[in-house]
């Protein structure tokens, strides 16, 4: 069984960290630190079992022996297996919220929102950077994993009431349309799947392609 397996820095495969790709802020305390290298190692853990021996295999009891902790503490952390594995999205998505502090709330909403997502995706420029690598290998697992991918459905499908309603109080209730900023936000959103889609593709393929870059041509040709 999963927790009966060794799983230590040695192993198999090399499991990156969740890096969080966002804009600059205060630093965080020794507290908070500490919560997020728990975090980071829980889903390390994870997505090493994941890999290892799949999802349906792999157990919270598991997840939890291989990172060192309790049931209790996973569940401080996390509300399922699955969900272990989504801190790469998770942080990207905290990285999309505080840039749209950065939005003209006078400007284009599909134009405004675009600039944002280019922003944060400029963390993921390096292919071999914690970051870009873990996202990668996230999406590796939940293109094979459909557990993972249902999990990574209901987490969108969250994000985008949350990222819309921040939408709207950045431009203005009154000042433009519920319709405008939810055909922005998905539009915006179709383009950076497709991108990431496709960088997963190209990486698996071997080429060196970055997730920025792919994400400006597919603007270009979504326009």
């Amino acid at each position: 069984m999963p927790q009966k397996s060794p799983i230590d820095g040695a192993s198999r495969t090399d499991v990156p960290g969740p890096a969080t790709a966002e804009l600059p802020t205060a630093a965080p305390g020794l507290r908070e630190r500490r919560r997020r290298q728990t975090r980071t190692e829980i889903s390390q853990a994870a997505l090493r079992l994941f890999q290892e021996y799949g999802v349906d295999a792999t157990t919270v009891d598991g997840i939890a022996n291989a990172a060192g902790i309790s049931q209790r503490t996973f569940f401080r952390y996390f509300t399922s297996k699955e969900e272990a594995a989504l801190p790469a999205h998770q942080d990207f998505d905290a990285a999309l919220e505080a840039g749209l502090l950065t939005i003209d709330p006078s400007g284009n909403p599909r134009e405004e929102l675009e600039r944002v997502y280019q922003q944060v995706m400029q963390g993921y420029a390096d292919n071999d950077a914690p970051q870009a690598r873990s996202m990668l290998l996230v999406n590796q697992l939940i293109r094979k994993e459909p557990l993972l991918k249902a999990a990574l459905l209901k987490h969108n499908a969250t994000r985008t009431t949350g990222l819309v309603d921040a939408l709207m109080d950045r431009f203005g209730r009154d000042g433009v349309s519920d319709l405008q900023i939810r055909l922005a936000f998905e539009t915006c959103a179709a383009v950076v799947r497709v991108a990431f889609e496709v960088w997963v593709t190209r990486r698996e393929a071997g080429r060196d392609d970055n997730l920025p870059d792919i994400y400006a041509s597919a603007r270009q040709l979504a326009h």
